[in-house]
């Protein structure tokens, strides 16, 4: 009898302690979270390209963060700033018949500037003087990973 008691008693401690091990452990879960990168560039005002008739004109920026996956799976979204990053407009924008639009490809960014009724000539942003003035871009890349 003392030996059944016994060996239910070890039975039980043994019990216990299992318990108490699974108890503390834990399911961890990896979560990969995709990211949103921004930077902001000066475009200066002799940087913009104008094309022979005037009708548009373009500035290229370099965004070496500008991989493949986010050319393929991402988003590129371009903001345009004319007051030294107090506001920003997002492109693509119409402003005084003027369109403001951007595209993107591998490494680059370009932003474009066009009569948003496609007449007439553009010329970079100036200010009231005629003098051309410097502008700010905000490039947010967006990394994302196809859906299923």
């Amino acid at each position: 009898m003392r030996k059944h008691v016994l060996v239910r008693n070890i039975a039980l401690l043994f019990l216990g302690i299992s318990v108490l091990g699974m108890g503390s452990c834990k399911k961890e879960v990896t979560q990969v979270v995709n990211q949103g990168f921004s930077a902001i560039y000066t475009i200066k005002g002799t940087d913009w390209q104008v094309n022979s008739a005037s009708t548009y004109i373009n500035v290229e920026l370099n965004v070496k963060e500008l991989d493949q996956v986010i050319v393929d799976h991402g988003g590129v979204t371009v903001y345009l700033s004319f007051d030294g990053g107090k506001s920003w407009e997002n492109t693509p924008e119409v402003v005084q018949n003027v369109a403001y639009g951007s595209y993107h490809y591998l490494n680059t960014v370009g932003i474009d500037i066009s009569p948003a009724d496609n007449t007439g000539t553009v010329t970079p942003p100036m200010n009231q003087s005629g003098q051309l003035v410097d502008i700010l871009a905000k490039v947010v890349l967006l990394d994302a990973q196809p859906l299923d």
